[in-house]
């Protein structure tokens, strides 16, 4: 029995030598297989020792040590507005390798600016005898340029406001949890942060005394280098051990990135999709953007089903706006995922352990579990195999109800020996083509349905021929739009049509169609107005394809049915007298007050922010939305060219002029709303009350201008500060040329550029201020010409 098995294990490593050596997986980014000996090996660092209270540890070998406990000589001063006079050198204390705030000296700030991602190691304690309460006890503050204040408090059995504790992101975001230790002890913050690249977010998660207390915050900040500031608040704060490193990009790539070159963002992706293709090969086209939302009490997403193409760049913004946890899973075609997601409670602590994650290799991209109302993004490439990939809540008993599919399918071919036909005439139906005799007749050369025409305006029309190949037998879907008549035949018979005088409007039909080719004609006419024609077919197995150049708003979903809460506009027309409406307005919140001046510029203010939220050239107001039904939702301005320069509450009092303007709340906080009144040309002035300091904001319209004035009642604080707005300024003359980033407002994008003239104002990094010094300020806005 011995020798039979010895026999058997030699004979099955005989048979598995002679079988061919299975090749590896390739590895996320698709440069190299698993286990390739000719990888670049990651660099070799020595790793930081660990301090006690007695003694600092020592920073890595790779890091930028910023204090070693010797010198200050990579600070300098920033004075408070009480400091004595001197230069730029710090004045704190340094001894026994630790240095001391000596009060109303000043803050200190780095020599040197960093760009891109890093990690920020440092170690403070506050004095060991305590002295006041709230945050007069041990503050301080580390500032990043481009985040709020990191608080530096003794927080240990210490009362105070949530969002100024220790480890708080000052103003923002309290803690996760109070990891304080007793006054007078070493405190450690580890702090990573994470520039905005590729129209995301920047990212900021803080580490105290080995606890995670902040986690992968987001924030609008577009700042991509920056100096690090340690805050004087007047208290005898000690700082040790402070050091920087930069977060390593690609451990394919041996040594440490320069300081100039930002980090990629990392992929939240557990592992590479299915069939993803290699990054080489990754398309370079835009990313498709798809927003996903947890609905409120409805364990539901907002939306079941969604498409991207094989191989496409994808980016999946993810919101829970509910009051419960929510994650999303994506899984592999066929997972039945309410079985995956209720199988894992026969082990239910485990399962608490991954945080509501199953361990199921079907699972190939997962978010985070989602608090209620955070935010995660993930960006990958979607499969190159085409299916349905379901996704799904995981945490328990969310998986029967919270599910979805995400629809690999690519484009179908477009057209082929395209021409066209041009005839000239009046009419108000679609003409029967061929009785009449063609103007000219040619050949579209990029196969694309289109109107090139520099002699012909109105009356006249087109006919198109040409070929589509159908790559499967089955029922095949075809959309046109026009403006005006436009019928669509394949084979001889009409497929859809929409005759007559029209504006634009998607319509679809539908037929079988074998495997091949057929004849395409496209028939069009144009009255008066706008010209505008589209055509687009979708198969079993491909999406919706455009066959011509001009697609209209939403051509990706095809016709829509008419919703319940569509109705016919209710345009507020401005005449001789500015109109007033009050209502909910996308960009101006649940208490936007919309104005229409004579001369076509109009203007929302928001009596939440006490501020001028938006302005605007063309058409006032579609009332519809809010006359008709319960009135719901947001409406968004008729016009065009709209502008955002600064949301959020208008003055603050800053410490310097580069600290950080308080952060966005809902309703500004210290303003007392007090209502508007109208003078006699029916004008508002619109009233408010900032800590005792009486405010009236005026505007007036002219022709593409918009100018307004504020005028200001009772004692002003000193270093208040207007902020009139922020994104990327440039001063040109007695202007200020403001590109203030893209304004999405309830689907509808604006480029929101604008220029403004303020006598005084100055750029201070992102943000155009005013120094607020008298009792009135005329600030005029108007659009680059």
């Amino acid at each position: 029995m011995r020798f039979s098995f010895f026999l058997a294990l030699s004979l099955f490593g005989t048979v598995h030598a002679a079988d061919k050596k299975k090749e590896q997986p390739m590895t996320p980014g698709g440069v190299y297989r698993a286990h390739d000996m000719n990888r670049p090996r990651p660099p070799v660092i020595t790793p930081p020792s660990f301090g006690t209270q007695e003694k600092a540890g020592t920073p890595p070998s790779d890091a930028i040590v910023l204090f070693d406990g010797k010198d200050l000589s990579q600070w300098k001063r920033e004075p408070r507005k009480d400091s004595p006079p001197g230069d730029d050198k710090p004045q704190w204390k340094i001894e026994n390798g630790y240095m001391e705030i000596v009060g109303r000296s000043g803050s200190i700030r780095t020599r040197e600016a960093f760009k891109g991602d890093y990690q920020l190691h440092l170690e403070w304690a506050t004095p060991a005898e305590v002295v006041g309460n709230g945050q007069g006890r041990g503050n301080s503050g580390v500032f990043i340029a481009g985040f709020p204040e990191i608080q530096v408090l003794d927080s240990y059995q210490n009362d105070t406001y949530p969002d100024g504790q220790a480890a708080g992101l000052y103003s923002s975001y309290p803690p996760m949890v109070n990891a304080s230790r007793k006054p007078g002890e070493w405190q450690t913050y580890d702090i990573f942060f994470e520039r905005a690249k590729n129209g995301g977010k920047a990212k900021l998660t803080i580490i105290h005394n080995g606890i995670v207390v902040q986690y992968m915050r987001e924030f609008d900040s577009t700042v991509q280098e920056g100096d690090l500031l340690l805050q004087d608040h007047l208290n005898p704060v000690r700082y040790r051990n402070i050091w920087l490193r930069p977060l390593l990009v690609d451990s394919d790539k041996s040594g440490t990135p320069p300081l100039a070159k930002p980090s990629a963002t990392p992929q939240p992706v557990k592992t590479a999709a299915p069939s993803a293709p290699p990054a080489s090969k990754a398309p370079t086209a835009k990313a498709q953007v798809i927003r996903l939302k947890t609905m409120t009490a409805q364990m539901k997403y907002d939306q079941t089903e969604f498409t991207v193409r094989p191989g496409q760049p994808v980016k999946i913004i993810f919101e829970n706006g509910d009051d419960l946890p929510h994650n999303i899973v994506f899984c592999q075609p066929g997972t039945d995922t309410a079985t995956m997601a209720i199988k894992q409670m026969e082990n239910p602590e485990a399962a608490l352990k991954r945080n509501w994650l199953p361990d199921d290799p079907r699972i190939w991209l997962h978010s985070k579990m989602l608090n209620p109302h955070e935010t995660d993004t993930l960006t990958f490439l979607a499969p190159e195999k085409n299916g349905d990939y379901p996704f799904v809540c995981t945490f328990p008993g969310h998986a029967l109800t919270m599910n979805g599919r995400m629809k690999v399918m690519p484009m179908g071919e477009g057209l082929k020996d395209l021409k066209y036909a041009l005839y000239l005439g009046a009419w108000d139906k679609l003409p029967d083509f061929s009785t009449l005799t063609p103007h000219r007749e040619g050949v579209v050369e990029d196969n694309l349905v289109q109107i090139k025409l520099d002699d012909y305006k109105n009356e006249f029309g087109i006919v198109f021929t040409g070929q589509l190949h159908a790559p499967k037998t089955g029922s095949h879907r075809f959309y046109i739009a026009g403006d005006d008549g436009v019928r669509l035949k394949i084979d001889g018979k009409t497929i859809v049509e929409h005759d007559g005088i029209h504006p634009t409007e998607i319509k679809e039909g539908s037929t079988q169609l074998d495997a091949g080719p057929h004849e395409f004609r496209l028939e069009y006419f144009q009255a008066q107005g706008d010209i505008a024609v589209f055509a687009a077919w979708k198969g079993t197995n491909f999406d919706v394809t455009p066959l011509s150049t001009w697609m209209p708003k939403g051509w990706e979903k095809g016709a829509k049915g008419r919703k319940k809460n569509d109705f016919d506009p209710i345009p507020l027309v401005v005449k001789e007298a500015p109109i007033v409406y009050r209502n909910f307005i996308a960009g101006a919140g649940n208490r936007g007050i919309a104005v229409g001046y004579p001369g076509g510029v109009s203007i929302a203010w928001s009596a939440e922010q006490m501020n001028l939220a938006l302005l605007w050239r063309g058409a006032f107001m579609d009332a519809s939305k809010h006359w008709n039904s319960r009135g719901g939702g947001y409406q968004p301005p008729l016009g065009y060219d709209v502008l955002s320069p600064a949301f959020g509450q208008p003055l603050a009092v800053l410490a310097s002029p580069d600290a950080p303007w308080p952060a966005l709340q809902e309703r500004a906080s210290g303003y007392a709303w007090k209502g508007y009144r109208l003078d006699t040309q029916r004008h508002p002035t619109f009233m408010y009350e900032w800590n005792g300091l009486k405010v009236e904001d005026h505007s007036t319209a002219a022709k593409d201008q918009l100018q307004r004035t504020l005028k200001l009642t009772g004692s002003i604080p000193a270093n208040t500060y207007l902020r009139l707005a922020t994104g990327k300024i440039e001063a040109k003359d007695d202007r200020f040329l403001v590109d203030a980033g893209k304004l999405d407002l309830a689907g509808r994008g604006f480029e929101n550029k604008l220029q403004i003239t303020a006598p005084g104002a100055r750029i201070i990094g992102e943000n155009l201020l005013l120094p607020v010094t008298g009792n009135a300020i005329t600030i005029t806005y108007s659009w680059p010409q």
